[in-house]
């Protein structure tokens, strides 16, 4: 395998925007560059991101509060950081599907951001695909007649909408590195405009 710097990725935005797909498109990708990659998402497989996904498709999830909701994804996102720098100390590439801006984004607002993400490693990239909220909750509805899961408590239209303004907000609050990325396109022209800033990153 190749070796190269510590390079953590981020894919982030509203459910049904496209996010996981690009995660497994980046990852051959960059195997077939000759990279070994890590893979890592949130809810995470820990303790803390099970009793997320519990609750997320329960009916008491519209009864927990926003601080427990908080401190559950908190614990959560501790969890997969201590993942993440062992997998960069093995000198891996780490991909991460969903962060820490989906806590921003549906849980706080803006002008608690910058504190929350002090105590969390910061991604050497970040890409919020961004897709309307309408469109989302079709994707959504799409994949679960497939699946048969319920839906999540956050998947409805009037939270779909609010939570992707704070995502589009996001780069004006933080000094991260975020591309919004415009997934209402074919998967492939997308997959094409991250393949280009993954391909900068790695010259820089």
């Amino acid at each position: 395998m190749k070796q190269q710097k510590n390079i953590f990725i981020v894919f982030d935005g509203i459910d049904g925007n496209g996010k996981s797909a690009q995660v497994e498109i980046l990852k051959k990708y960059l195997e077939k560059l000759g990279f070994d990659v890590f893979l890592i998402s949130e809810p995470s497989e820990g303790e803390y991101g099970k009793k997320i996904e519990n609750l997320l498709r329960r009916k008491e999830a519209a009864r927990v509060s926003k601080e427990k909701w908080l401190e559950l994804f908190r614990l959560d996102t501790k969890d997969v950081v201590r993942n993440i720098k062992t997998a960069l100390e093995e000198r891996k590439i780490v991909i991460c599907d969903r962060y820490y801006y989906s806590t921003l984004a549906y849980q706080l607002d803006e002008e608690e951001w910058q504190e929350y993400t002090k105590e969390f490693l910061m991604p050497t990239i970040t890409f919020i695909i961004d897709v309307p909220a309408d469109i989302a909750l079709e994707r959504v509805k799409e994949k679960y007649e497939i699946t048969k899961e319920k839906r999540s408590y956050f998947e409805k239209l009037k939270i779909l909408r609010k939570t992707r303004k704070k995502f589009l907000l996001l780069p004006n609050y933080l000094k991260d590195n975020i591309k919004i990325i415009e997934g209402n396109r074919p998967i492939q022209t997308v997959a094409k405009d991250i393949k280009k800033e993954i391909d900068i990153l790695m010259k820089t």
